[in-house]
């Protein structure tokens, strides 16, 4: 285990904090953390008549890939893109979505109403 200076652990600990301190943000964790009752993804997505872009994280300590795969499942999302878990990589997002919207852009196939 590397060991890091206490400036370094201070810088680390007040970037974690940060974002916990903004206006809302308790109700937002709340919310994540105790699921509001909200619509859940499979619930919403048989609704879709457009193709859906999933893309999940590899190693998502919460949430692991196999469930995401699940998503393949349904007819609008036939496949589940894996990414790395590192945050706010837009040069592997981008490519995904500028793929699908390529590979869709010229199909007739509308939204579900209300979606």
């Amino acid at each position: 285990m590397s060991m890091c200076t206490w400036e370094e652990m201070l810088s680390i600990t007040e970037a974690i904090i940060r974002p916990g301190l903004e206006p809302g943000a308790v109700d937002v964790f709340l919310e994540f953390i105790c699921y509001y009752g909200g619509p859940l993804p499979e619930d919403l997505l048989p609704q879709f008549k457009c193709p859906v872009l999933v893309a999940w994280g590899e190693k998502d300590p919460w949430d692991p890939i196999n469930l995401g795969r699940a998503y393949g499942n349904f007819d609008a999302a036939p496949q589940v893109s894996p990414l790395s878990n590192e945050d706010e990589k837009p040069e592997m997002v981008n490519p995904l979505i500028e793929s699908v919207v390529a590979r869709h852009s010229k199909s007739s196939t509308a939204l579900a109403p209300g979606i």
